[in-house]
């Protein structure tokens, strides 16, 4: 059996004969390079598929919302844990790699949200709704490592992200959150570098031992939440009157170079470092313009100068870089 080429074999092929289009379509079809019907079909019945089970757990949470005044408290409950139920039997029956125990699985973690907030608001118990979520994230593990999906890996780190990003944003005095990272009167840079540091961390973790529910798509999505945190952290720190606003400032960059180097070294995915370089980019555009106090318009044109060479310098490196990865001459 013929091996076929992979993309940069390809890619290194049509540039050595310096391929007209047309000639690259040629060797694209004689490679079988491109997405057959067969292949298209699968993906979009993929892609069916979870939009389907999405859709069928915006319908049962929608429902029930739409029926609040008719529904006593019991049917409320009821209804949602028996679609729980249901799930987890289903997923016995056919449990995962099959597409219908991930499936199952899925359903059931954005079950066990939809039965978080009917609680919450069935007796109204004050919590903040960053605990709701927090609550969700620790509830739905299992059933995203039962999954073994990358699908259910993202939501699950959606979810995380948004416990974060509720934390952070409302930046509360009171619950688990806040006696964790609260305790010793953090400012709110602090704390967004310690979200920023918690995304971080799961990025190398997954990074240095590779798992497959857990692939690259799912891995960038990680690091782009960390460096957003990082980014939040670094703007509010530079614009904020808060003290010891440096020590955020340099946790950032310890951070970025962390990432930085470790990507450089493994020599895999260019994104993580493309992703510190608009960190940079833009924190450090606005601390140029804070420094400079924004007085005049001269202020505005040295910040647009600066933006348009750190962005030119930057594509420049990560081209050079994923040429240099491909084995090709920059």
């Amino acid at each position: 059996m013929q091996a076929k080429l992979n993309r940069t074999e390809l890619d290194e092929l049509a540039e050595h004969y310096a391929l007209e289009p047309e000639g690259v379509d040629v060797l694209l079809d004689l490679a079988q390079a491109r997405p057959g019907r067969r292949a298209t079909l699968d993906f979009l019945a993929r892609v069916l598929r979870i939009g389907g089970v999405l859709s069928l757990a915006a319908g049962i949470v929608f429902f029930v919302a739409a029926n609040w005044s008719a529904m006593a408290v019991f049917g409320r409950f009821a209804l949602l844990e028996l679609v729980l139920v249901a799930c987890v039997v289903a997923a016995l029956i056919k449990p995962p790699p099959s597409g219908l125990g991930r499936a199952a699985l899925l359903l059931a973690f954005v079950t066990t949200g939809a039965l978080f907030a009917l609680f919450g608001q069935t007796y109204q118990t004050g919590a903040d709704i960053y605990e709701l979520f927090f609550t969700w994230t620790l509830a739905g593990l299992p059933f995203v490592l039962l999954a073994r999906w990358s699908v259910s890996s993202a939501a699950w780190f959606v979810v995380l992200n948004t416990t974060l990003m509720l934390y952070c944003g409302l930046n509360p005095t009171g619950g688990l959150l806040w006696l964790v990272l609260g305790a010793s009167h953090l400012e709110p840079a602090y704390i967004l570098m310690g979200a920023c540091a918690v995304n971080v961390l799961l990025w190398f973790a997954f990074e240095i031992r590779e798992i497959p529910s857990v692939p690259q798509w799912v891995r960038r999505l990680v690091i782009s939440c960390a460096f957003g945190f990082g980014t939040w952290a670094g703007i509010i720190a530079i614009f904020g009157d808060e003290k010891g606003a440096a020590g955020a400032l340099l946790l950032l960059v310890v951070a970025m170079l962390a990432v930085f180097f470790y990507a450089r070294h493994r020599r895999a995915d260019i994104y993580p470092i493309a992703v510190v370089m608009g960190t940079f980019i833009i924190v450090s555009v606005a601390l140029l313009g804070d420094q400079m106090n924004f007085a005049d318009e001269g202020v505005l044109l040295i910040t647009a100068i600066w933006l348009i060479v750190t962005s030119t310098v930057s594509a420049r490196v990560l081209v050079a870089m994923a040429r240099d990865w491909r084995g090709e001459s920059a």
